[in-house]
């Protein structure tokens, strides 16, 4: 009897042991009596910041956790999610990864929020209030509007990157549309951030977007790469750039005070990891032709001209393609996409 009184006794010194244990944690023992894991598994990658007040854990245990306080600036990746259940009730984690690579953390979905959120500022000093009230528009094709060959990242396509880069405060005007061609006036449906029939090409595009144009500080034009492709129809070099003439004509009709910003193609390799710079498609020319043509084009025009290879030259290149790259050919990762708003802001703020 004595025995079973004393174990009793040792029972309740370690079961209370235990609590005191847990409430001198910085997780809340209350909220998280009963975790049960039901699923942890890959994700497609998206850019986030964290709110506030969010808790960033260090595991799926919950046990300890840091707060935000140093990474109000921070950009995080996701790249797992979790689905637990918590005292009964089913949850969202994501597992986020910093930009830089050195931090892991667990986060509830609803702690997260996405970069154009307003309380996410990460404006470039040298920037000051330069751009604070532009308004930016953009036209092209898969890579401006944030397609990474498989997904649409969350309104963190490149251009979104540069506009919170350069802390202007209007929304960005994205109409970029992926399989979006110079020479065309096709419509397509597109999911995503579209699900629905939209102007593909920049023919249709422009003339949609009219009043809009009209309204637009800084325009970027990034297109062409769908031209080269092998059977897209656009036909000689010649006529690529008569298009692309039209319509650059058509916006400096259509607003004459914007700056028109004429971005070249970014590097893209064929299926065998060969390099499309020079590599002559079915229609006669190389994809470093193409960009001496829109070149070309975007000077006479007075439009300003933008090459990635020289402003951003080791984001993405023929030795990094397979990580640089989502698709490993031509479309850039979340991650790229950042770094190229990033340098795009960087060399506007100079000039």
């Amino acid at each position: 009897m004595l025995r079973n009184r004393i174990a009793y006794f040792a029972v309740l010194i370690l079961a209370g042991a235990a609590i005191f244990i847990t409430c001198s944690s910085n997780a809340s023992a209350a909220g998280f009596q009963r975790v049960q894991i039901q699923e942890v598994a890959p994700i497609h990658s998206h850019a986030y910041a964290v709110k506030k007040h969010a808790k960033l854990y260090t595991s799926l245990s919950f046990k300890h956790y840091v707060t935000t306080k140093h990474y109000r600036k921070t950009a995080w990746y996701r790249q797992r999610f979790a689905k637990v259940s918590i005292n009964g009730k089913k949850k969202i984690i994501f597992e986020l990864q910093s930009a830089n690579g050195r931090y892991t953390y667990w986060v509830f979905h609803s702690q997260v929020k996405g970069i154009a959120s307003k309380s996410f500022k990460i404006a470039l000093p040298s920037a000051g209030k330069r751009f604070a009230h532009k308004r930016i528009g953009v036209f092209g094709d898969s890579i401006p509007s944030g397609w990474d060959g498989f997904h649409f990242y969350l309104n963190d396509s490149y251009p979104d990157w540069t506009r919170k880069y350069l802390g202007s405060k209007p929304k960005l005007r994205n109409e970029a549309v992926p399989n979006a061609q110079i020479v065309g006036h096709e419509y397509r449906y597109v999911g995503g951030r579209y699900n629905k029939v939209v102007p593909r090409d920049l023919s249709v595009v422009l003339r949609h977007n009219r009043r809009t144009i009209k309204k637009m500080n800084i325009i970027f034009v990034h297109i062409g790469t769908n031209d080269y492709t092998n059977w897209s129809r656009s036909g000689s070099l010649t006529n690529v750039s008569r298009h692309l003439y039209w319509e650059i004509r058509y916006i400096r009709r259509i607003n004459p005070r914007a700056k028109v910003y004429g971005i070249l193609p970014i590097s893209r390799f064929g299926n065998f990891g060969q390099d499309c710079g020079n590599l002559p498609n079915m229609y006669g020319y190389t994809l470093n032709q193409l960009r001496v043509a829109e070149y070309r084009v975007y000077k006479k025009l007075g439009a300003t001209v933008v090459n990635f290879d020289r402003i951003a030259p080791n984001v993405i290149d023929a030795r990094n393609r397979t990580v640089a790259l989502q698709d490993h050919k031509i479309h850039p990762t979340a991650r790229t996409a950042q770094k190229l708003g990033y340098y795009l802001a960087k060399w506007l703020i100079k000039h």
